[in-house]
Order: C-alpha cells, then sequence, then structure tokens
C-alpha cells in the first residue's frame, strides 16, 4: 500500500492489497470446479503456485489461500512458488504423485498473465496437463 507521503504527492488513497482475502479463495476453488469439469473429474490433490517472494511475510497470500482452499476441499492442499521460494510448481506436483494421486490440479494464485503464468502453462503442457483459466486460474495436471 502507498505510504501517507505517496499518496498525498499524487493526491490519491491507497488501498490494501489482495493478499489474503477470502474472497480470492473463493475464486481459485470457482476455477479449480470449473477445470475439473473440463478436464473430466475432480482432482485427488491441489497445489496453489504463487509469485514467490524472499520478503518476510511475501508468501503470506498464497499461504492463506492453500489454508481457506483446503477447508474446502476434500483433499490435501498444498503451496507452491514460481520464483524466490521452495517448493517450485513441478516439485510441488512431483510430491504427490509420488504417493500414488494422478489427478493433481495446480490453481494459479497469479493476478494477471505474464511470465509466471506462461511458465506454469509450458510446463503442464509438456507434461500432457490439460489447462483451463489464466491468471487466478487453474491448470489440471492429469
Amino acid at each position: 500500500m502507498p505510504g501517507p507521503a505517496a499518496a498525498r504527492r499524487f493526491d490519491c488513497a491507497g488501498t490494501r492489497g489482495l493478499s489474503g482475502e477470502h474472497a480470492v479463495s473463493l475464486a481459485l476453488y470457482d476455477r479449480l470446479r470449473a477445470a475439473e469439469r473440463k478436464a473430466g473429474g475432480p482432482a485427488d490433490a491441489v497445489v496453489v503456485a504463487g509469485a514467490g517472494s524472499s520478503r518476510p511475510g511475501g508468501n503470506d497470500g498464497t499461504l492463506a489461500a492453500v489454508r481457506r482452499l483446503g477447508l474446502l476441499l476434500p483433499v490435501p492442499v498444498t503451496a507452491a512458488y514460481c520464483s524466490s521460494s521452495t517448493p517450485t510448481p513441478a516439485e510441488a506436483v512431483a510430491r504427490p504423485h509420488a504417493l500414488g494421486f494422478r489427478r493433481v490440479a495446480v490453481a494459479t494464485h497469479l493476478l494477471a498473465p505474464g511470465r509466471f503464468t506462461r511458465a506454469l502453462a509450458a510446463l503442464y503442457a509438456g507434461a500432457g496437463g490439460r489447462s483451463s483459466a489464466g491468471s487466478a486460474g487453474l491448470r489440471a495436471a492429469a
């Protein structure tokens, strides 16, 4: 959020970011369900892929989405990060696969299309996964 000095300089108001908002988790849930229908069935595990940050507290929004989505779903939900943090999306998807889960979905916890959404799309297309929505969306890796 812009500090008071920045707001005064530009004569504007600042707002808090969307990080950690309950509505974001509900949007992820809705997009997950739509992607599951498109993919032909429900996921048996979900990975929430956020941008990633090395800043203290920088991953709190993704972790909040994981916790809230975990309350809405009857399957394991874990986090992954596209940069600066671990596990990566590929590592996070490999873990449930190694435990026998076969329909692992990746819910994209990103605000807008860009480098990370393109990287996720390429990763799952290369692995034979099917995709639906882009930013704040879902990629179902079957």
